[in-house]
């Protein structure tokens, strides 16, 4: 699987995720084929639960692709001022849309320079880049200034970190780590007495379906696949501009 079909699948899978935040899959099947019905009908809750998972797949991937993209850069500086203006491009869209700041883009830039650190770090004193790291992705998880926090910096590290293992040892590592990133989720639901099937299906979709997402991962070929002009500012400028459009359309739809 080439880095442009991985690519296309994140993007796909996070545009599924921002149009049915607008448009409820179960609530608009339900206007489309039974607008008469008093209730939303059970077996569409049931398809919008099972194809939430969908939109988990995207930042696995998207993570990915910054480990990757820092090992195989041709100008670190040019990559960060991308990351950072787009970042910037995208935050008014974004608190559009969801009504908070911090927009995933913040999170990727973070985790770039988080991996120059770490290697500048190592370069001085053994050791030093990954105290450097350690850091970072401490005050990330405390701040809480950005989509994922300090969990996506440590998973942009972990793909970094494990790019040549074999495939049955990073499934084993992501199988251990990715249900301990959702500590809180797993607190909430077994500890604080919300064990219902609604948290259990949260915790579930906000761990398997990022799992599915690292698996898309492990398919990598190595290779850049398709290309054409301007390709590598495709994905740049989607991101902003899918998320006016859809903030705008959330606004109109509910009268703001």
């Amino acid at each position: 699987m080439s880095f442009f079909v991985l690519k296309t699948v994140a993007l796909l899978s996070m545009l599924w995720d921002h149009v049915t935040h607008v448009w409820p899959l179960a609530m608009t099947l339900q206007g489309i084929f039974f607008p008469n019905a008093a209730e939303t009908v059970p077996a569409l809750m049931i398809l919008q639960r099972a194809t939430g998972y969908i939109g988990r797949i995207a930042a696995p991937i998207f993570l990915f692709s910054i480990a990757n993209g820092y090992r195989h850069t041709r100008n670190f500086n040019k990559y960060a001022l991308r990351l950072l203006v787009f970042a910037c491009l995208a935050e008014w869209p974004y608190y559009l849309l969801f009504g908070f700041h911090g927009n995933i883009m913040f999170t990727l830039l973070l985790g770039l320079l988080t991996l120059r650190l770490m290697d500048w770090g190592n370069e001085k004193r053994a050791g030093l880049g990954y105290a450097l790291a350690a850091g970072v992705v401490i005050a990330a998880e405390y701040f809480a200034l950005f989509e994922g926090k300090g969990r996506y910096i440590l998973f942009i590290l972990v793909f970094y970190w494990t790019e040549h293992w074999p495939v049955r040892k990073k499934a084993l590592l992501w199988l251990f780590l990715m249900p301990l990133s959702r500590y809180s989720l797993i607190w909430m639901v077994f500890f604080e007495q919300s064990f219902n099937y609604q948290w259990f299906h949260i915790l579930c979709m906000n761990i398997l379906g990022p799992l599915l997402g690292v698996a898309f991962t492990f398919f990598y070929n190595g290779k850049k696949g398709l290309s054409f002009p301007g390709d590598k500012y495709l994905w740049y400028v989607f991101y902003p501009a899918h998320l006016l459009l859809l903030g705008l359309a959330q606004r109109a739809l509910l009268g703001a």
